[in-house]
């Protein structure tokens, strides 16, 4: 009987473990034809930024005329605003049109590069997309920001602006495809009336910090706030690795409960 249970046993943990590879090969093998060419355009954006990281400017311009040639052409799996879609559309032609260009400096080149590339990650990372992991840069920005706002120092204020605004314009599309339409009108509104207090004569601090209090709240909400949990995401789709891994969990604890009750059966007869 103990030796059925350890061979039980080691083919349960067999199967436990081969879950999530094969969950993998699965996955890829039913994975429809737009999503397919869906990461093939995820790989190609991959390849544009890490080209324009590397100074290969050759590399990363064939890498956004491919883009700009296959995206208007692409069938996304899900629905997304027509607003989004013109922002990821007009990020890959404007980043075409710069890397076409030889008045661009690779540092303007590099910010297209992550723009598109960001964007066209939150079309196939629904889960984890790489926008989010700009928050704690934002955040911080946002933070200095309020200091010089409390030191009413507008030349520091306004490069720390220029900076934070920047950064946020580079992850805007990606944004807009993920997030309520009024989250991002509401870090917008907030941009805005900073934006507009900086072009006036004289700055009202007041009217800046809490415009600043609002990008902070806006903020917090659209990365932090309404984000749920990473393994309540996997278990609530149909097709998660962790619902596998569950499955095996369980028909591995239902065949131990029966090995169990068949030797207690036994020994009870025996008695």
């Amino acid at each position: 009987m103990k030796k059925n249970i350890r061979f039980l046993l080691f083919f349960l943990m067999i199967g436990l473990f081969l879950s999530w590879p094969i969950h993998n090969l699965y996955s890829k093998l039913d994975q429809p034809i737009e999503e397919k060419q869906l990461a093939a355009l995820d790989q190609i954006a991959h390849e544009l930024l890490t080209f324009a990281k590397k100074g290969d400017l050759e590399g990363a311009q064939q890498r956004i005329v491919e883009l700009a040639d296959r995206f208007p052409n692409q069938h996304l799996p899900v629905p997304i605003r027509i607003e989004s879609l013109n922002a990821v559309t007009q990020s890959i032609l404007a980043a075409k049109k710069s890397f076409a260009s030889t008045n661009v400096s690779e540092q303007q080149l590099l910010w297209h590069a992550t723009q598109v590339r960001v964007a066209i990650d939150a079309l196939t990372h629904i889960q984890q997309p790489m926008w989010r992991s700009y928050y704690p840069s934002l955040a911080n920005q946002v933070q200095n920001l309020q200091q010089s706002a409390v030191e009413r120092n507008f030349f520091q204020f306004r490069e720390q602006f220029d900076e934070n605004y920047r950064l946020f314009l580079a992850i805007k599309p990606a944004m807009s495809i993920q997030l309520p339409e009024e989250q991002m009108v509401s870090l917008a509104n907030a941009y805005d009336v900073i934006y507009k207090e900086m072009r006036n004569t004289k700055m009202d601090w007041q009217v800046v910090r809490e415009a600043l209090r609002d990008l902070n709240g806006s903020m917090q909400i659209a990365f932090v706030g309404a984000e749920e949990s990473t393994f309540a995401r996997l278990m609530m789709r149909p097709d998660s690795p962790m619902v596998m891994v569950l499955s095996v969990a369980i028909a591995l604890l239902i065949a131990l409960s029966y090995v169990a009750w068949k030797k207690y059966d036994g020994e009870i007869r025996s008695a």
